[in-house]
């Protein structure tokens, strides 16, 4: 599969998700409310696993998933001398409201690429109250379902996976520095960097699939850090 940015986000989640946004400047009501009661600490990031309503509760998933943002974070404290925090637990698990093929098959946005994560990302805005961007948290989501051309991508304070990620994460998808590279690297579009133009040796070019043998360079640094979530990491 291939990942694209979404740095469009503002574009790119807006134009191509319908109703993604849908409510996010509403008052917390219901369900809502309780999870916003509920939330973990500002300035951290989220990591969602959505587990369709068929899909059975697999603890590698979670765990893997964990394994997987603790292995970024690590890679980012190297590189910038400062890394971002996540919560415990890492990962909150979330069951969805549908079944796996609803979120495979139902349109969100004229690109199937996206129809996965769309319907997922639309779900976690609902139930938790988020925003997109959201301004507390930098919010990771990954789901076990995956279509026909699904992809995943990130941006705007935003990563959203579909199956074949979460699946790698758990162990069922190859050699893990295949995951650990595509974490580094679309957390570097949520954190606000574009792809490179070019394989050069950095995360944000194809090279992020021979981590852990690529480095940022020294404008991703500073724009990471001068970024619109530079203040969440420590």
């Amino acid at each position: 599969m291939t990942r694209r940015s979404v740095l469009t986000v503002t574009a790119g989640m807006a134009a191509l998700g319908s109703g993604v946004f849908t409510g996010t400047a509403e008052a917390a009501t219901g369900a809502t409310a309780q999870a916003a009661a509920a939330a973990p600490p500002t300035g951290t990031v989220r990591v969602f696993w959505l587990k369709p309503s068929d899909v059975a509760f697999d603890q590698r998933y979670p765990d893997g998933i964990t394994g997987v943002m603790k292995e970024a974070q690590r890679f980012y404290r190297q590189e910038l001398g400062v890394t971002f925090r996540l919560n415990t637990p890492a990962v909150e698990v979330v069951n969805g409201d549908h079944q796996r093929a609803w979120y495979e098959n139902t349109p969100n946005g004229d690109d199937r690429y996206w129809w996965v994560v769309f319907n997922m990302q639309q779900e976690l805005l609902a139930k938790f109250g988020l925003g997109a961007p959201d301004p507390r948290w930098l919010c990771v989501g990954e789901i076990s379902a995956e279509g026909e051309g699904s992809g995943g991508g990130g941006g705007g304070g935003w990563v959203v996976l579909s199956g074949h990620d979460a699946d790698g994460a758990a162990g069922i998808g190859g050699a893990m520095n295949r995951w650990y590279g595509g974490m580094v690297h679309e957390l570097g579009h949520a954190l606000g960097l574009p792809d490179s133009t070019h394989t050069d040796g950095t995360p944000m070019s194809a090279s992020f699939y021979d981590y852990p043998n690529c480095h940022f360079s020294q404008d991703q640094k500073n724009r990471i850090r001068s970024g619109p979530y530079g203040s969440f990491l420590s």
